[in-house]
C-alpha cells in the first residue's frame, strides 16, 4: 500500500478510521551508470508542488529533486533515519532552544544554473505556510504540540503577510524562531516541501512542469509533468555535495508513465519494458510471484511503518471497561490478521510502532494467537453488550470484518452489529477497523498523534501527560521514553488492539540489477542507487 505522508488521516469515516505513511544498502560494484529508468503508475500523483506533495511515491523523487537544509541518511536500516546536513553546512541552536540559526553551504545551484542563498529557503518556508498555496506541512510548523514558528500561524491563516519568525539574514544565512522549544524542528526541515526553491515560484499550486520550469536543487529535478500521463526526472548537472552526505544518482533520469492499470503494468514489468509498478500491483498475483523468483531477487517484501488496529471506544459503551478492551487485546487472532494480505502482506505485532520507527521495542504484551480463556474471563459480564463495528466498504474490508466478527464471537460477544462508514463526519463506533502511517521517522508522529489528536476517544490523563513529556525529550532519552510508553499503554490502558504491520511488496524488471534495490527507513525504496545490469 501506498501511504500518504504527513500525518495522513484516511480515517474510515470518522472524517477519515486512522490509516492515517527496511534499509539502504550501498550500490551494488557491478551496476551500470546511467540509463533512463521506467516506472509505472496506475493512479497518477496528487501534486508536482514541491511544497504541496505528501504522497509516499512524490517524496521518494522529491528525496532526490530537494535540497533541504538537514536530510535523512541514504543509510541501511536505524542509520537511516540519521539527521545529516545537507543545505546547511551547519547550525546553531539558542540556550532556550528557541531560535535555530542555518548557516548554507556556499557554491550550492539549481538545475537552471542558478546559486542557492538563504532567500530561497525563505521563499520555501513560506510557500509552505501560505494559505494559497495548501502545504500539509503548514499545520506542523503552527502547532504548539509540534513545531509553532513566531508570526506562521497569522501568516497561514491570511491574517498577517509576514512571518517574522523566518528571516535570511544575508545570502547565507537563515534563522528560524519558535514560539515554544521543539525538538521536531529539525526532522520537519528534513522533508522535501522545506528543500529550497526558486524565489520565482508562485504563491499558489503548480499544477504542471514545462521543460526547465521547476528548478531543483538536489541530485534531480523534475524536466517535465503533463498531468494524468508522464513525469521525467533527470539528472541536475549542477549539483555539488560541498562537503555534505552525496545523494546517491546512478541512473541518469526516470520516466513515469501514468494511468497504467495494475494488469497492465505487471505484463510491462515481468517482459522488461518498464522496470518498476511504483503503484503497486494487484493482491492476487504475489502467490506466483514469490513462487516464481523468490523473494531476494526481481520480488521483495519490505516491512513498512503502516500498521493495521482495532479502535476502541473507550469513552462509552461496552469498551468503556478495560477488562472488556482487554478481552479483544488476548481475544484476536493477529496471525490471521495478517494472513488475509496474502504472502508477505503483513506481520502481526502489538506495538504501534513498528521496526522501521525509532523507539520500537518488540512487543509481547499480548499474543499473536489468542487466549480464548483469558479472553473470555476478562468479557465476563458483557458478552451481550451492543457493539457498533465500523469497516470500510471494500473487498478486502469486508474479509477483515468477517474476521474480527468470527474472533468476537470466539471470546463470546453476540451481539455485533457490524456497519460500513458512510459519508464524512463523525460516526459513533464501539470498535472500528483502521491503520495508521506517518512518513515522519520520528515516534510522535504515532503516539502523539494517534492518541493525542483531537477526535480520539482516549483521554486519560496520565497516559496523554506521558507522551506529552516524552515529546519534550531529545536524543536517546526521547527514544528509549516512547519505547516504554508504547509497551505501557497497550498494557495498562489498552486504547487500541494493534493487529499488524505491512509490508511493501514489490516487482522489478530483469533489467534492474537486484543489488541495487535497497530500502530507505523513511521514503521506502531508494530510487538513486537503483541501476542497470
Amino acid at each position: 500500500m501506498r501511504q500518504r505522508f504527513v500525518l495522513s488521516i484516511l480515517m474510515l469515516g470518522l472524517g477519515a478510521t486512522l490509516l492515517a505513511a527496511a534499509g539502504l544498502a550501498r550500490g551494488s560494484s557491478t551496476a551500470r551508470k546511467g540509463g533512463i529508468l521506467r516506472f509505472t503508475l496506475f493512479a497518477g500523483i496528487e501534486s508536482i508542488d514541491p511544497q504541496r506533495s505528501y504522497y509516499s511515491l512524490e517524496w521518494q523523487y522529491e528525496w532526490l529533486t530537494a535540497r533541504p537544509l538537514l536530510n535523512f541518511a541514504h543509510e541501511r536500516g536505524a542509520p537511516g533515519v540519521r539527521l545529516v546536513n545537507d543545505g546547511a553546512r551547519s547550525y546553531t541552536v539558542s540556550r532556550n532552544g528557541r531560535t535555530y540559526t542555518f548557516h548554507l553551504r556556499r557554491g550550492m545551484r539549481f538545475s537552471d544554473g542558478t546559486r542557492i542563498t538563504a532567500a530561497n529557503y525563505e521563499h520555501a518556508l513560506l510557500r509552505a505556510l501560505h494559505p494559497n498555496v495548501g502545504s500539509p506541512l503548514a499545520p506542523l510548523l503552527t502547532d504548539p504540540g509540534s513545531a509553532n514558528i513566531v508570526g506562521a500561524f497569522a501568516y497561514r491563516t491570511g491574517a498577517t503577510q509576514d512571518v517574522p519568525g523566518i528571516r535570511a539574514r544575508g545570502r547565507y544565512k537563515l534563522v528560524v524562531k519558535l514560539t515554544e522549544r521543539s525538538p521536531l524542528l529539525p526532522t520537519l526541515l528534513a522533508v522535501p516541501p522545506a528543500g529550497a526553491v526558486s524565489t520565482r515560484l508562485p504563491f499558489s499550486p503548480i499544477t504542471s512542469v514545462g521543460a526547465e520550469q521547476l528548478p531543483a536543487g538536489g541530485r534531480y529535478y523534475v524536466q517535465e509533468y503533463v498531468p494524468d500521463r508522464a513525469i521525467k526526472i533527470r539528472k541536475n548537472l549542477y549539483y555539488r555535495p560541498l562537503g555534505a552526505p552525496p545523494t546517491p544518482g546512478v541512473a541518469a533520469g526516470f520516466d513515469y508513465d501514468i494511468g497504467v492499470d495494475q494488469d497492465r503494468a505487471l505484463q510491462l514489468v515481468e517482459s522488461g519494458q518498464a522496470d518498476w509498478a511504483a503503484d503497486g500491483l494487484k493482491p492476487d498475483v504475489w502467490d506466483r510471484l514469490f513462487a516464481q523468483y523468490g523473494s531476494t531477487g526481481r520480488v521483495r517484501a519490505f516491512t513498512s511503518g503502516i500498521v493495521d488496529l482495532l479502535l476502541l471506544n473507550d469513552s462509552t459503551g461496552p469498551f468503556a471497561n478495560l477488562d472488556v478492551r482487554k478481552a479483544i487485546e488476548w481475544g484476536i487472532d493477529r496471525s490471521a490478521f495478517a494472513a488475509i494480505r496474502g504472502p508477505r502482506g503483513a506481520a502481526p505485532q502489538c506495538s504501534l510502532l513498528s521496526p522501521v520507527v525509532p523507539g520500537y521495542r518488540k512487543c509481547d504484551v499480548y499474543p499473536n494467537t489468542p487466549d480464548l480463556l483469558r479472553a473470555r474471563q476478562l468479557a465476563s459480564g458483557h458478552t451481550h453488550d451492543r457493539m457498533i463495528l465500523r469497516y470500510v466498504d471494500s473487498t478486502l474490508g469486508r474479509q477483515a470484518m468477517q474476521l474480527v466478527t468470527s474472533q468476537l464471537n470466539a471470546v463470546g460477544f453476540d451481539n455485533i452489529d457490524a456497519r460500513p462508514w458512510g459519508g464524512f463526519g463523525w460516526q459513533y463506533y464501539d470498535i472500528a477497523l483502521g491503520g495508521w502511517a506517518s512518513g515522519l521517522p520520528d515516534p510522535y508522529f504515532y503516539l502523539n498523534a494517534v492518541y493525542g489528536w483531537s477526535g480520539s476517544t482516549f483521554q486519560d490523563p496520565v497516559a496523554l501527560g506521558l507522551l506529552r513529556n516524552a515529546a519534550k525529550l531529545t536524543g536517546a532519552k526521547r527514544l528509549a521514553a516512547y519505547g516504554k510508553l508504547d509497551l505501557r499503554i497497550q498494557r495498562e490502558w489498552a486504547p487500541v488492539a494493534v493487529v499488524d504491520r505491512r509490508n511493501d511488496r514489490e516487482f522489478f524488471s530483469a533489467r534492474l540489477d537486484p543489488k541495487s534495490i535497497v530500502q530507505s527507513s523513511v521514503y521506502g525504496l531508494d530510487l538513486g542507487r537503483l541501476a542497470l545490469r
